[in-house]
């Protein structure tokens, strides 16, 4: 796609356009209208355990009749309502019955002690925001209990199997085992995969997956005069780049939920002063191609390990929100980053109660709640980031409807039982932290390697293989490539837990190197391309988008570690995005409207939205304008000199090509002062070069990747 330069006087509007609907029309890419991570968040910790520990007793489906006829345990009781009418009105909390009687103004609800106000306040703020509730089951439907639910019947439970490819019809079309697989189910759909992208389109899509920044114009010419047929040798020089292990870091970064201060705290230092030494580690981990399995063991023990290099990687653990310091919501937060992050269970349900859905039961969830209390920060300012066992392990217990003074039975410190196909055996030794890892990253788990198999996919093709990705439970959507997910996960982990290996596998098959051209007859058969007959186009991301606008200005700087600096004060720092300071509590504007992972919380995957604030910020941030400054001083800004070398230029730093012809006289035309007929000059102190170099930094070539 070329951007068209036909009326000057438009620019900013057409690359506001390009930036919103017609971009995503075109690709077949569609915003997500889903609550927010902070709505999940909020319901979650605030909402779900008050109703599990002081209303199911009498509004759930645990009573054979729930009193007034009114069930709390799932969202379409609470909406629904009981004999007095709906309990919820979402938005609207003054009209909301059950904020009048946790107000005791009507029925006086709990019956045995009024709320707390901050608790109130807390369903107050809850039903304001939209009453978000995730419980779909249906009111008449009683909840599954865990305790009788079996691993055996779902498909994430049980082992993966390597299978042989199967026989196509095109042989000739494939390069990797992967193409035969996804060849396979679209010959079986009457449907055939796209051709290969243009070189140039190509090299621009594998350099952004794998370094995070573009090809320059040279880089991108000679690939073109070649053909792309040096594609493999570009692959593995760009494996081998350092920009690789930033590109990728920054990816499990958002799985570890990371930041550089500790949310909301009371009377201590709000910042984590070395949490740079976890991103780092993770920078140089990727680089180094660590095995995935020590890779994870690290994070979750490295305490125990032989290589002191490896203390930052318990950040994993140390680094999260610390809720005003209470010890069980920073267990709770620590057991769902693992869960989710490495195996896409939700354990973190069972805290309460056994999981209405999963073979989770509250046992396993106290058995690993007992691992992490046994479990200590030694405040030595040598290791800010390690835990190291207690002395003296403690033995948990459940906590009946997860209140710490309710006790209930003693349970060991152990592994899932759902995972332990002999039954879960007490861990032995100290907090267990170790054998938890080892468990974790067996051969025999199910569920690590696929985990991980398909958040690469994600990264790959902006969408995985299993829509879920950090929950591969029984409510997940099974994946449409089952045998292909397994066949990767089952190589990834007999060829050594080599994630570059991987990554070169996916990007080097055809699959892969297909074009983004949206073809009507396939997308008919499958709108929203799971069998992949073409590749989806994405937006940058950003900290793509970020760094490019700094590449293309000429002032990025590429020195790799160090501390965290702030991205949106002046004067603007010049270093990778993925080295921005990250503040949980207070993030900034530009962060949120770029989807930016939400740091409060594990994030499964980036939201992709199309709001106004996107277009809004690279029309007037001052960041922007300074960059489209930089590019135009480069080669544009100057007097005399020929207009269209200069042009040329600046096409070529920031698209990565020259201009067309037709571009070529639109852009003389303009920066010569020639508008349209009839047309108004634009009200804006940059000149029509700068002009010019900011409408290219916006356009719909400059934020996309084919």
């Amino acid at each position: 796609m070329r951007f068209q330069l036909r009326h000057p006087r438009l620019l900013i509007l057409l690359a506001w356009a390009c930036l919103s609907v017609v971009a995503f029309t075109a690709s077949g890419v569609t915003a997500h209208a889903a609550e927010s991570p902070e709505q999940q968040d909020f319901f979650e910790r605030r909402i779900r355990p008050v109703l599990a520990e002081r209303c199911y007793r009498c509004h759930s489906a645990e009573e054979a009749s729930p009193k007034g006829g009114l069930r709390l345990d799932v969202a379409d009781g609470i909406r629904r309502g009981g004999d007095s009418g709906a309990a919820v009105v979402p938005g609207k909390p003054a009209d909301s019955l059950l904020i009048a009687a946790v107000r005791y103004e009507s029925y006086e609800m709990p019956p045995d002690g009024k709320l707390p106000d901050e608790v109130v306040a807390d369903f107050v703020q809850w039903i304001a925001s939209g009453a978000y509730d995730p419980r779909t089951e249906p009111v008449s439907v009683p909840p599954a209990r865990a305790a009788t639910a079996s691993p055996e019947g779902h498909w994430a439970f049980q082992r993966p199997v390597r299978t042989e490819p199967p026989v196509v019809r095109d042989s000739g079309w494939g390069r990797t085992e992967i193409d035969r697989f996804v060849l396979s189910r679209l010959e079986q759909q009457g449907c055939s995969p796209s051709q290969q992208a243009e070189p140039r389109v190509l090299l621009r899509r594998v350099s952004y997956d794998l370094s995070g920044l573009p090809p320059n114009a040279d880089e991108a010419d000679r690939f073109a005069e070649t053909g792309g047929t040096d594609y493999e040798i570009v692959v593995d020089r760009l494996l081998a780049s350092p920009h690789f292990g930033e590109r990728w870091g920054r990816y499990w970064l958002d799985v570890a939920r990371y930041a550089d201060t500790k949310g909301y705290v009371f009377q201590e230092d709000r910042n984590y002063p070395q949490a740079y030494t976890y991103r780092d580690w993770v920078i140089q981990a990727f680089n180094d191609d660590l095995p995935y399995d020590r890779f994870v063991t690290a994070q979750l023990a490295a305490d125990q390990l032989e290589d002191a290099a490896c203390a930052p990687a318990m950040g994993f653990l140390t680094l999260g929100r610390r809720f005003i310091n209470n010890k069980h919501d920073i267990i709770d937060d620590r057991i769902d980053v693992v869960a989710r992050g490495l195996m896409g269970l939700t354990v973190t349900c069972a805290r309460c109660h056994d999981h209405k859905y999963d073979p989770i039961s509250m046992a396993d969830y106290y058995g690993l709640y007992g691992v992490f209390d046994s479990s200590r920060e030694p405040g030595d300012a040598a290791a800010p980031l390690l835990l190291v066992d207690e002395q003296q392990p403690r033995e948990p217990v459940v906590f009946l409807r997860g209140n710490p003074s309710n006790r209930g039975p003693r349970v060991s410190r152990q592994f899932l039982a759902c995972l332990s196909p002999d039954g879960p055996k007490p861990f032995q030794q100290g907090s267990g932290r170790r054998e938890m890892a080892a468990a974790i990253v067996s051969p025999d788990n199910p569920l690590t390697a696929r985990v991980w198999v398909n958040r690469v996919w994600l990264h790959l093709f902006g969408q995985g293989l299993v829509n879920t990705p950090s929950d591969f439970g029984s409510r997940s959507d099974p994946p449409v490539h089952r045998e292909l997910l397994d066949n990767l996960a089952c190589r990834f982990m007999q060829e050594g837990w080599s994630t570059k290996r991987l990554i070169r596998e996916i990007v080097t098959s055809s699959v892969y190197r297909q074009a983004s051209v949206f073809r009507p007859e396939c997308a008919a058969r499958d709108p929203e391309n799971r069998l992949w007959w073409r590749t989806n186009r994405r937006r940058l991301d950003l900290e793509s988008l970020r760094d490019s606008l700094l590449l293309a200005a000429g002032r990025l700087d590429t020195t790799m570690r160090g501390p965290s600096v702030p991205l949106t004060e002046p004067p603007f720092a010049t270093r990778r995005s993925v080295y921005g300071f990250i503040e949980r509590q207070n993030l900034p504007g530009f962060f949120r409207s770029f989807d930016f992972a939400g740091p409060d919380t594990h994030c499964p995957a980036r939201p992709y939205t199309t709001v106004p604030q996107q277009a809004l910020f690279l029309m007037n941030s001052p960041f922007v304008l300074e960059q489209a400054q930089q590019l135009s001083a480069r080669n544009g800004s100057s007097p005399g000199g020929d207009d269209e070398q200069r042009i040329t230029a600046l096409f070529r730093q920031s698209l990565g090509r020259g201009p067309a012809g037709e571009e070529v006289a639109a852009c003389c035309a303009y920066v010569r002062g020639q508008d349209p007929p009839g047309s108004e000059p634009m009200s804006t102190p940059l000149d029509r070069w700068q002009r010019l170099a900011q409408a290219l930094l916006m356009c719909n070539e400059f934020c996309f990747v084919d």
